[in-house]
């Protein structure tokens, strides 16, 4: 009778354990953690109408969450992009956007894919709406470099400019700009064609020129801590699948492709510059990176520049 009793209560044992251990809520406690991404994306610094940026984000940890487990995206304070940089080098953040410099990769862990195609190196001239016409005329960069453009300060694009010779007027920020076409302390401030529209359609008085662009060879990847090489990893891997399976290439056509169309770029004079900020690990000749018109009308010229 004893050892019955005994046999039964080992077996009511187990039975419990074997309930608890597969328990919705002992379940829950089990699984692992979602990975906190402290973000700080150009787009919500500079323009908060804008998200594709985070949409891209999303994509690539969506595609990894079955192999590298669950996420949370966590935004930051706005900063500019030199202290947000700073606090990416001493780990105070995770990950943030940029177009790509030598200085800037010394920084932070590049994820060597253009969120944009290639597209923020191709810059539509903003004017003020009653001296537009007059800047239409603009057919060779001798003419442009007579102009006064302004840019702002932590820009690469405010380097690129000036080692071209470009007269620039360093703005301490984004919306410093309209103010400064106003008053005519500038002629122009320029923005990337798939960024421009919206944010020239809130000002009053601004028009973007329709004539010509402004185009050098840029890269504009998301950077990554130094002290969180698994999650640039992760991104790679992302990219990896997304590249290959047309989700980024639908994605990006959904977000971007109005704007793209507004652009007309194919029918504007491209003004093409050097980039002597670009690093040679950009990858220009992998087709799968850059827009058509970027790898016909500004990579190709590059790469047979003397």
């Amino acid at each position: 009778m004893k050892t019955r009793n005994t046999a039964a209560l080992t077996l009511a044992f187990a039975g419990t354990l074997l309930m608890a251990l597969w328990h919705p809520a002992s379940a829950q406690a089990t699984s692992p953690a979602p990975l906190i991404v402290r973000h700080a994306l150009a787009q919500e610094q500079h323009a908060k109408v804008l998200t594709f940026e985070q949409a891209v984000l999303r994509l690539l940890l969506d595609k990894t969450v079955a192999t590298h487990g669950p996420y949370q995206l966590q935004a930051t304070e706005v900063v500019s992009q030199n202290r947000a940089f700073l606090q990416l080098a001493a780990g105070d953040l995770d990950l943030l956007s940029s177009m790509t410099s030598k200085e800037r990769e010394a920084q932070g862990l590049p994820v060597r894919v253009c969120l944009y195609r290639g597209l923020l190196g191709v810059r539509l001239p903003i004017a003020r709406s009653q001296r537009r016409e007059q800047f239409e005329s603009v057919s060779q960069l001798s003419q442009a470099l007579a102009l006064r453009i302004g840019q702002v300060a932590d820009w690469p694009d405010t380097k690129v400019l000036s080692d071209n010779g470009w007269k620039v007027e360093r703005l301490p920020r984004l919306n410093n700009f309209p103010e400064m076409l106003k008053r005519e302390r500038i002629d122009l401030f320029a923005l990337g064609a798939i960024e421009v529209f919206p944010i020239v359609d809130a000002q009053a008085g601004l028009s973007v020129l329709e004539q010509w662009a402004i185009a050098y060879p840029s890269a504009y990847y998301f950077f990554v801590s130094p002290h969180q090489p698994a999650l640039a990893e992760r991104l790679r891997r992302g990219w990896d699948m997304v590249l290959a399976d047309g989700s980024f290439e639908a994605l990006f056509e959904q977000w971007l492709g109005p704007q793209l169309a507004r652009a007309r770029l194919s029918e504007r004079r491209w003004l093409v510059l050097k980039n002597p900020e670009l690093p040679a690990t950009a990858a220009l000749n992998d087709a799968r990176l850059w827009h058509p018109l970027v790898r016909s009308r500004l990579l190709g010229a590059q790469q047979h520049s003397p």
